[in-house]
């Protein structure tokens, strides 16, 4: 793959759910489940990127958590809605689910054939000793003719910095009410951060470090922080970009509008880190 030496399972979907890591040389931790459930983050449980849980609770968080992908793809003067990976479009397609594993363990990229739209869309969670955490997305034109797509991709349910693992476990909706989500818009930087540190003494308590994503590789009509405009764009409505978000949980969605010929494909990346300061911001 990519002139990459790589396992694969076919069709790794008609298998049971199960649990994997993707190895990092630096202080990065990922643990995922095959149906696309996922916690991550640098060195300890309290600098997550996304929220640290036992097996169980990273497979049912699929679909809320990690990475999130939805299309609509125009065919034969059609308009189609496409989301790979998800359940809900499972039975709508000919889909076929291939998953591949590097030989060294440090990259894994999820494979989604739509043989109806005559599209495929993979992504790959890898790692960056400077950057974070890497997920660079690919989608293909198999078909003979032109498709137009509006997308939506990005990352759901991104951990602000400073809130700890026990913190988030036991009063997870309280701190979800310090969540501040904001965008930087002349660079597309997201900053996730707390709006305060969550303490029961009368003491100023100030959140100095921030999560962050940004995106490379697409054109972004706009740039979502949080999942609330997810149906409006199932709809076919049109999406605002925000700016501001106060307690929500949160995301980095990007949509764009492209054209792919017969034989094209583009890729993308989405980059996340934890802990950062104003300096490295």
């Amino acid at each position: 793959l990519e002139n990459q030496p790589f396992y694969q399972i076919a069709h790794y979907d008609q298998m049971r759910p199960f649990f994997m890591t993707v190895v990092s040389d630096a202080d990065h931790w990922l643990f995922i489940s095959s149906n696309g459930g996922i916690t991550a983050g640098r060195g300890d449980a309290d600098h997550a990127l996304f929220p640290y849980y036992a097996d169980d609770k990273i497979r049912d968080m699929a679909g809320v958590t990690g990475s999130r992908t939805v299309l609509h793809a125009r065919r034969g003067g059609r308009w189609f809605l496409w989301e790979p990976f998800a359940d809900a479009t499972r039975d709508v397609y000919r889909l076929q689910r291939n998953l591949y594993k590097s030989l060294w363990g440090n990259q894994l990229v999820f494979e989604e054939v739509n043989e109806d739209l005559k599209l495929t869309f993979r992504y790959a969670w890898c790692h960056s000793r400077e950057f974070g955490f890497v997920r660079r997305a690919w989608l293909r034109n198999t078909g003979a003719g032109s498709v137009r797509i509006r997308l939506l991709d990005g990352l759901q349910n991104l951990m602000p910095s400073g809130s700890t693992s026990q913190f988030n476990l036991e009063y997870s909706t309280l701190l979800d009410a310090y969540k501040k989500n904001e965008l930087l818009p002349d660079t597309g930087l997201g900053l996730f951060r707390l709006s305060a540190i969550p303490v029961d003494r009368p003491e100023p308590a100030e959140a100095l470090s921030a999560t962050v994503a940004w995106s490379l590789g697409l054109k972004p009509a706009h740039v979502l922080l949080s999942s609330t405009q997810l149906d409006r764009f199932r709809r076919g409505q049109s999406l605002a970009t925000e700016t501001d978000v106060r307690a929500e949980r949160g995301a980095y969605l990007v949509e764009s509008t492209l054209t792919l010929r017969p034989g094209a494909s583009l890729d993308w990346l989405i980059v996340a880190d934890v802990n950062q300061g104003p300096c490295e911001v």
